[in-house]
Order: structure tokens, then C-alpha cells, then sequence
């Protein structure tokens, strides 16, 4: 690990960490939803191959459901960062599949594809044990984590893909795509890319690791992508213009996409990934109805 990969992870662990504890400490979870939380999704014994499963107590029937991957910007998290999120998002009728994966430098992005390929395989295995419609599948993910829920969705509808990053064929078909703030163009120009190159690994300079790095090179080798979502704000100084363009992208690839660009709300800048932070909050809360919304969209043109 270079100098600048540790000081990246020094200020993960010793600046947001302690924001975060403190934030996670003082939040207080929705009432009426059932929890089975540490779930091994393989036999490594790693905290990080764990996911949580979350739904409504009094559900009734196969809910749709929802695959939650947290971000972090690759180094940092786990599952429970987003489960205040992911318990708003089973308050409204969803079964939601909440997991971790392994973090730069145990492992670099491509290992991480993998991890999640192996998770929502177990996920597809244990749905019969919680009230779950198999065929109604929605994959999201924040940040970091928006960036490995559009590579997943990508490598799931190729086989050229799945070579590439060897990740498991997990056989489920995701009905729609949320995507928060996603940072999906990793190979791109200074500074993010020089962040996102240490993530993948060799900093870019092997010509294979370059081949797959940015989303719009992933969906030249996909004959489908999931109807998506993307949310956005003007506050969002790291991935607003990611977002932006990745939405252009997706109509460029002819794939239904929606952007909820949020500006100000109530005169103030909503930050970074808003909705996943305070979904009990104002904003939070009307952003999530609006995800819901084309959620359930999308849904019904399926039945």
C-alpha cells in the first residue's frame, strides 16, 4: 500500500469514522420491522462477508426486493452504515438485503464485484426463508457502492463480463436499478481518478486493468440494462457531476433513466448522498417517496 493509499485510509478512519459512530449512535431505527442481521454469505469467517435481512413485521405475502450495497469510497464501512436507510426503505414494503464486502487494501474493486456476485447468490438461496418475490428485484447502491450496484447490474447481463472479473452467476434478473451519487467513471480525469485508480488497483497502468474501468464500457458488452434511477443534489460536491453524466450515458445506451437532481431544499445545499444519511428527514423522506415511486413503476409493467 503507497503513502497515498494510507493517508486516503488514515482520514476514512480518524475523520469519518468518528462522524459516522456518532451519527449511527444517536439515530433511532423505524418501529414494526423484523431484523436477521450477520447472515454468512461464505465460509471465510470475515465480518465483511456478512448481509443483514430487514422487512416489515406485519408483511403480507412476496414483497419485492431490495439489494442494498453500502458506499465508503471503496476502504471504509460495512453494511451497517446504510441500515437506518435500508430499514426506511423495508418500511415501505420491501424485503431488503443489506451487505458488506471487503475493503481496499485487503482487496481492490474487481475482488469486491466478486464479493457482492457471491452475496446476492446467497441472498437468491435464502429467499425462500423470508417472505420474498423472487422475480421482483431492485439493486441500489451510494457513492462508492453506486458504482459497484452499476458494475454488478452490467456484469450480470454478460458473459464476457463475468469472465473478465471471474464474479459468480448469481441467477437473479434485477427488475430496476437505484443508483445515489454513484461514481461509476473510475478511469477518469484528476482528482477522482487518481482515487479511483489506487481502488482498482496498479494505478491504471496495466492496460487490462484499464479495460473495463469506466460504466460506458461495461454496457457496449451488455444487450440490456435494468431500468434506472439516479439521485443527485446540488450540495453533492463529490459526485454530482458523475451522476450528470452517467445519466447522459444511460440515455446515449437507450436505457430508460430517470435523475432526480435535487437543488436547493428549504434554501440549504443538500450533501452527498442525502436521502441515505437522514431518510427520516424532509428531503430524505420525499426523495425516497420519488425512488418508490419508479420503483413500483417498473414493477407493475413486469406483471
Amino acid at each position: 500500500m503507497n503513502t497515498l493509499t494510507k493517508a486516503f485510509g488514515w482520514f476514512w478512519n480518524n475523520v469519518t469514522k468518528p462522524q459516522d459512530d456518532k451519527r449511527i449512535a444517536s439515530l433511532s431505527l423505524p418501529e414494526g420491522i423484523k431484523e436477521v442481521c450477520n447472515i454468512p454469505y461464505t465460509d471465510s469467517g470475515s465480518e465483511y462477508h456478512m448481509l443483514d435481512v430487514y422487512y416489515p413485521e406485519d408483511a403480507e405475502g412476496p414483497l419485492p426486493v431490495i439489494i442494498e450495497i453500502h458506499g465508503g469510497g471503496w476502504m471504509y464501512g460495512t453494511k451497517d452504515l446504510n441500515k437506518l436507510y435500508a430499514q426506511y426503505l423495508a418500511k415501505r414494503g420491501f424485503v431488503v438485503f443489506n451487505l458488506s464486502y471487503r475493503l481496499v487494501p485487503e482487496v481492490l474493486v474487481p475482488a469486491q464485484l466478486q464479493d457482492i456476485a457471491l452475496a446476492i447468490a446467497k441472498g437468491k438461496e435464502i429467499m425462500k426463508d423470508f417472505p420474498c418475490d423472487p422475480d421482483r428485484i431492485i439493486l441500489t447502491g451510494d457513492s462508492a457502492g453506486g458504482q459497484l450496484a452499476a458494475f454488478t447490474a452490467a456484469i450480470s447481463e454478460a458473459e464476457i463480463l463475468r469472465d473478465y472479473f471471474d464474479t459468480a452467476d448469481h441467477g437473479l434478473k434485477f427488475n430496476c436499478l437505484v443508483l445515489t451519487s454513484p461514481v461509476a467513471y473510475m478511469n477518469d480525469s484528476l482528482p477522482m481518478g487518481l482515487y479511483c485508480r489506487m481502488m482498482w488497483g496498479e494505478n491504471g497502468t496495466k492496460k487490462s486493468t484499464r479495460r473495463y474501468m469506466n460504466i460506458d464500457e461495461l454496457l457496449r458488452e451488455v444487450p440490456s440494462f435494468p431500468p434506472t434511477i439516479l439521485t443527485t443534489s446540488s450540495g453533492d460536491t463529490l459526485a454530482l457531476k458523475q451522476t450528470r453524466r452517467l445519466y447522459r450515458t444511460l440515455l446515449e445506451s437507450s436505457v430508460e433513466a430517470q435523475l432526480l437532481d435535487f437543488p436547493k431544499f428549504e434554501g440549504n445545499h443538500l450533501p452527498h448522498v442525502f436521502a441515505v444519511l437522514e431518510p427520516y428527514s424532509k428531503a430524505g423522506a420525499l426523495c425516497i417517496d420519488k425512488v418508490c415511486e419508479f420503483i413500483n413503476h417498473n414493477l407493475s409493467k413486469e406483471m
